[in-house]
């Protein structure tokens, strides 16, 4: 488990690194996630490698807003009078949030899919992959469904 720690954490301070070399205006810890994400989907880092690390942290993720909640109660005072325009701007970012999250978990999905089912199934280094069944069974899922989508049209 420390091992792990240690690739994530090594992750983060090189995003960190990264931003205050370059002088980048994205904070150093997206860095660090873009750094594991493409690391990860590059096959550089297996999910093995972090997963009993990443589940831990995703299920004390709570615990790490605990910080930002002090501080924002201890600064009550300077935001006395403005209820309502706090207010505002947590509804608003919390919307845009929600979608911006969901429209690129659609566009990874989409990336991923497409990336992942070419080569199984349409001819392309047939030799080199192995079909599993789950994408067979997704492949057939998603061509009934385009029959069914013909036969209405």
């Amino acid at each position: 488990m420390l091992k792990q720690f240690s690739i994530i954490l090594s992750i983060y301070f090189l995003g960190e690194l990264l931003q205050k070399a370059f002088e980048l205006p994205v904070p150093g810890n997206i860095l660090g996630m873009l750094i594991l994400f493409i690391s990860l989907y590059t096959g550089i880092i297996k999910l093995e490698m972090i997963d009993r690390m990443s589940n831990f942290l995703l299920d004390n993720l709570a615990f790490f807003f605990l910080p930002a909640g002090v501080s924002l109660i201890t600064c009550f005072t300077v935001l006395e009078g403005k209820l309502t325009e706090v207010l505002w701007v947590s509804i608003l970012s919390t919307i845009i949030i929600l979608g911006v999250t969901g429209l690129t978990v659609e566009f990874v999905k989409r990336f991923t899919r497409k990336k992942s089912m070419n080569p199984v199934f349409f001819g392309e280094k047939k030799d080199k992959v192995k079909r599993s069944r789950k994408e067979v069974q997704a492949h057939e899922k998603i061509q009934i469904n385009e029959r069914k989508v013909e036969e209405v049209n």
